[in-house]
């Protein structure tokens, strides 16, 4: 049988080093070892899925801190922060492992860096996404019918009119106008050519809502629009706060986190 890429990560000698957690708005990781260690390999995984392989010089808390600060957009610090803060938001765990460099490998009378030897092969291996993917548009790549999903994201570019763009973060966004329907049966509607990005008709679907991420709990219904596109429903709730919150004809903003998961809010309000 054939072996996942984080079965064979371990097989090598990569360890469960910790986890990531939310506190508040803020990525936090609770390391259980190897925090001192340098010179190491690392890599971020969810639900067995491998999603990341790095290799911090310095110490690993310390290379973990930078990922809880942040750093400059487009960055890969700042890039995989905000996906572990989009997984999270929508109860996804995300695991740190790691593997020191043993410090004892020589090539005659040479040291071997095993460390930053590695890293490269293994990332040309296992393909893990986040390393993929550092520069393109797509969100986490989950399950199967997700990554299937996923490979129709690049079709989303800053061509698009309505697309909303935001260097900070790797989700697609896009803007609407609160109609007077939207506020009223508290819904909107998909654009199609963000349709593949959502799950099945009466799907359950959470909605976050707000800078405060407030959840609603929805669905989502492809069998009222007549080309089967998404219509996100969450009733009362959201009605409640499209009449609070954003009012008739002002715009707002939809960052899709998942399939199941979508965060909607005012202009201007994603931290």
């Amino acid at each position: 049988m054939n072996k996942t890429p984080l079965e064979r990560l371990l097989e090598i000698g990569f360890e469960i080093a910790g986890e990531w957690l939310l506190d508040g708005d803020e990525p936090q990781v609770e390391l259980q070892r190897y925090g001192s260690a340098a010179n190491v390999l690392y890599a971020f995984a969810s639900d067995e899925e491998l999603l990341y392989i790095g290799r911090s010089g310095r110490s690993l808390q310390l290379r973990m801190d930078g990922y809880q600060q942040g750093g400059p957009a487009k960055s890969m610090r700042e890039r995989n922060r905000e996906r572990i803060i989009a997984m999270l938001m929508i109860d996804q765990a995300v695991d740190l492992y790691a593997m020191p460099d043993p410090g004892n490998l020589h090539y005659g009378s040479f040291k071997v860096n095993l460390a930053a030897g590695l890293q490269h092969s293994l990332i040309e291996a296992l393909t893990p996404v986040w390393n993929q993917n550092s520069s393109s548009t797509r969100p986490i790549a989950r399950k199967p019918r997700q990554q299937r999903m996923n490979k129709r994201r690049t079709h989303l570019t800053e061509a698009d009119s309505d697309t909303y763009t935001d260097l900070t973060t790797d989700r697609p966004s896009y803007r609407f106008l609160v109609g007077f329907h939207y506020m009223d049966k508290g819904f909107f509607n998909v654009p199609m050519r963000y349709s593949a990005l959502f799950g099945d008709d009466q799907q359950k679907i959470r909605i976050l809502c707000g800078r405060e991420r407030h959840t609603i709990h929805g669905h989502i219904d492809r069998s009222t629009n007549t080309n089967a596109s998404p219509r996100i429903v969450g009733g009362r709730k959201l009605r409640h706060w499209f009449q609070e919150s954003a009012g008739i004809n002002n715009p707002v903003d939809i960052d899709i986190l998942a399939p199941n998961a979508v965060w909607i809010r005012n202009p201007g309000t994603r931290f």
